[in-house]
């Protein structure tokens, strides 16, 4: 994906010049890598970035847990009224 540096923003490959330049500042873009990304002075490959990933907070673990209990509930009635 194409990266001005001067401008800080991705491209897309149809806005680009002929000529590789930046259509809005006339400065030549990066090509770049899909695989990276800027993140602040460096880049990173996607798959560094994938490696720092936080783990999931727990009020979403409480959500999904409290979901899955109503759904075995909601089960456990509708079985019980197919029977009854």
């Amino acid at each position: 994906m194409p990266w001005c540096t001067d401008c800080a923003r991705f491209l897309s490959p149809s806005t680009v010049r002929a000529d590789g330049t930046c259509p809005t500042c006339g400065r030549p873009v990066e090509a770049g890598d899909v695989a990276t990304r800027p993140v602040g002075d460096r880049t990173v490959r996607s798959d560094d970035a994938e490696e720092d990933l936080a783990p999931l907070p727990w009020h979403l673990k409480f959500l999904a847990s409290g979901i899955a209990i109503y759904l075995a509930y909601r089960l456990y009635q509708g079985i019980a009224w197919v029977i009854g």
